[in-house]
């Protein structure tokens, strides 16, 4: 435990040009009393470790250069997700992934660093969709050890038939807005979104995975699947032009680019608005996204879409004539 916080220390000192105790106290999780005392055990190691006093002082290392930055075996998993903290910490690789930052960040020379620090003020990723979060995956850090360790797992699946009991082979997590994961049930290959995966037991029997699986390869065959299943409901609509990009969101994925985001060079009628043509995934759908754009989108076609907006409009309004009962 000792050992492994004094290396954490080289390594934040290596990392910086100067730490104060405070910092390396909250990082360490010690007292600063325990950091003096650290410090003093790294000197008579012969680790050169300078204290800078005074309002803006700390620890520095003086031209030492550690051998050991090497990374462990759980680190080495987690090297995958440097740029993706927020999913690694779902996975159960937070802390892990922390510790090869830090490993890595020592490694670095000074331009090294200095040139990780502006990719870091550059770039960020973020995987959670807007205005909305995941629903939550309590079961995912125990499916990504089963992944890892090619263990079956029995789980509780909550589907359109209610919640089963699976027996499954765990081949692989993607996470796509959400987490979802590929497994063998009864020799076929199937997907479940994770979040509604109940319970996970971790069985004590290996995996039966396909010699030479490819998840990659899996995936894009499934999202192929899925795309060529959906029911398609394609609609003309007369809309306003800044409604444009929000009834190009709500479109089906693989018919957006046909939504443009700007009306120029389409023929206006005397509303100022502009005739397009909108493709969804489904009914249901075409319905509820093109009642959300109220008065600024009218559907000139199919004539059942038309008349399923009107009457389900005619309903809400009646709804609201009234005050709400008790």
């Amino acid at each position: 435990m000792r050992a492994g916080r004094l290396l954490t220390m080289v390594l934040l000192l290596q990392s910086r040009e100067q730490v104060s105790a405070r910092e390396l106290a909250e990082r360490l999780e010690v007292s600063q009393r325990t950091v003096q005392r650290d410090v003093e055990e790294l000197l008579a190691a012969g680790v050169p470790v300078r204290s800078v006093r005074g309002p803006a002082g700390g620890y520095r290392l003086d031209g030492y250069r550690s051998k050991f930055a090497g990374l462990s075996p759980a680190e080495a998993e987690a090297v995958s997700f440097l740029g993706l903290a927020g999913p690694a910490a779902a996975l159960g690789l937070g802390d892990v992934l922390g510790g090869v930052r830090l490993k890595v960040r020592a490694g670095l020379s000074p331009e090294g660093r200095e040139r990780s620090d502006q990719v870091s003020a550059r770039f960020h990723l973020d995987t959670d969709r807007w205005f909305g979060t995941a629903e939550p995956a309590p079961a995912l850090a125990a499916l990504a050890r089963a992944v890892w360790e090619d263990q079956r797992v029995r789980v509780r699946h909550a589907g359109r038939e209610g919640e089963r009991e699976r027996v499954l082979d765990p081949l692989g997590l993607v996470l796509k807005g959400e987490w979802y994961l590929l497994a063998r049930r009864d020799g076929e290959l199937r997907t479940y979104r994770v979040s509604r995966l109940r319970e996970v037991e971790v069985l004590a029997e290996p995996a039966r995975r396909p010699e030479g699986f490819d998840l990659r390869a899996a995936w894009a065959e499934h999202l192929a699947r899925a795309e060529a299943a959906r029911e398609r409901v394609e609609a003309v609509v007369r809309a306003r032009e800044e409604v444009l990009p929000g009834l190009r969101r709500v479109a089906s994925a693989s018919a957006q680019d046909a939504v443009p985001v700007v009306a120029d060079g389409l023929a206006r009628d005397g509303l100022g608005r502009v005739e397009v043509t909108v493709v969804f995934d489904s009914e249901r759908w075409a319905v509820m996204a093109l009642l959300g754009f109220g008065a600024a989108v009218e559907v000139l076609a199919p004539p059942w879409l038309r008349a399923e907006v009107a009457a389900t409009a005619a309903a809400t309004a009646r709804l609201y004539e009234e005050p709400p009962s008790a």
